[in-house]
């Protein structure tokens, strides 16, 4: 045997237990998914083969398309804020001196922060009797009394997406941040010697330096928006009236409240695939605009 036959073998055997386990874990489940996805199944007894009627169900499902249009939603809020925010406070934290560690950690802290803890604590703070609305009435501002956001089916999606962007926005910031410390000094030199002004310098050397981690966030914002779960289920488990229901959510009930897991099943073959969609869509715009390598 080869010296270089033997050393290829080495590399199968170490990479071997890892492969097995994603097999297991990833790909079995998810043939799995395709395959229940066309069966009446309820989680226990024996699945029954009915063909597409899972997913000609979908289209007259009110329910799966009003968590669909909740997702879209909840995706272009977590395209603009922690994206706009994230890279702004990057761009001022690369200004700053010794204390720019201070700020970073306070801004990264939220992300570290359990989404079960984060939920709760937010959820005292827009509870009507222990939180906002309870300040705002004994200190006689009645417009803001009755403040319960949660409670409200226009409100409630907004309050549960502004908690989650409140940790995930200091993620991307560090991401920004290392980016942009890694584009060369000499190219802000160059571009101030040739007269350009701050925003010259965001448009034409911060943003063309840091295009591939824009790239990056920009795909992982898609498909963590559509597999987000913790905070709309521990908020407000898709109330009131259903108005903060997901796909994510909607899919845990199926399965495991209703027993229809058959019809789960197509509904994460259906969630896999806009994600997958949104992911090339986005791989095309962003090689359009410059921001990924052929």
């Amino acid at each position: 045997m080869s010296y270089n036959t033997r050393k290829k073998l080495k590399g199968t055997f170490f990479i071997l237990p890892a492969f097995l386990i994603h097999v297991i874990v990833i790909v079995i489940p998810a043939l799995s998914m395709i395959y229940y996805a066309f069966t009446k199944w309820n989680g226990l007894s024996e699945p029954v083969f009915i063909g597409l009627d899972n997913f000609k169900r979908m289209l007259k499902d009110y329910d799966f398309l009003f968590a669909m249009k909740n997702n879209l939603i909840w995706m272009a809020i977590f395209l603009i804020v922690p994206f706009i925010l994230g890279l702004g406070m990057a761009l001022v934290f690369t200004k700053i001196g010794k204390v720019q560690m201070i700020f970073r950690t306070l801004c990264f802290l939220p992300y570290v922060i359990s989404a079960t803890v984060s939920g709760k604590i937010f959820s005292i703070f827009y509870s009507p009797y222990s939180g906002l609305g309870s300040i705002f009435e004994k200190l006689g501002i009645k417009a803001l009394a009755g403040f319960a956001p949660l409670g409200n089916e226009k409100q409630a999606l907004y309050a549960a997406a502004f908690v989650d962007n409140w940790h995930w926005w200091g993620f991307v910031m560090v991401l920004f941040l290392g980016a942009l410390q890694q584009v060369d000094p000499a190219l802000y030199e160059a571009a101030k010697v040739d007269g350009a002004n701050r925003f010259q310098e965001l448009l034409h050397v911060s943003i063309p330096g840091i295009r591939q981690t824009i790239a990056f966030v920009l795909i992982m914002t898609i498909i963590w928006s559509f597999l987000t779960f913790d905070y709309v289920y521990i908020m407000t488990n898709g109330g009131p009236a259903n108005s903060t229901e997901i796909m994510s959510t909607y899919i845990y009930k199926n399965a495991f409240v209703k027993y229809r897991a058959g019809y789960a099943n197509a509904l994460c073959v259906i969630q896999t695939g806009v994600c997958i969609l949104l992911y090339f869509l986005q791989r095309y715009i962003s090689k359009k605009g410059g921001m990924e390598d052929e």
